[in-house]
């Protein structure tokens, strides 16, 4: 199997699990999507650029819905892989 198709499984592993979890444990997601956000940190050279946009508001509270329309998409890519 090339390794193209193993990064894509690894991807649509990785954001299934993300999925599972927006679906089953909202709470538990809200916690690990505050965390995330707080690994990404840009220099002052991207000052300017590095504007603050609260996403969380936007998202947590249709996890569940959004959770289970990336499980829909997980499943549709992995067919398509496996096609």
């Amino acid at each position: 199997m090339p390794l193209s198709i193993r990064l894509a499984w690894l991807a649509l592993g990785l954001v299934g699990c993300a999925g599972l979890l927006a679906v089953l444990k909202p709470s538990l997601f809200a916690i690990v999507a505050r965390q995330s956000s707080q690994w990404v940190d840009s220099d002052k050279i991207f000052a300017q650029l590095d504007r603050q946009v609260d996403v969380d508001k936007y998202v947590l509270p249709y996890s569940r819905a959004l959770g289970v329309a990336v499980l829909i998409a997980v499943a549709l890519l992995a067919r398509l892989l496996m096609w």
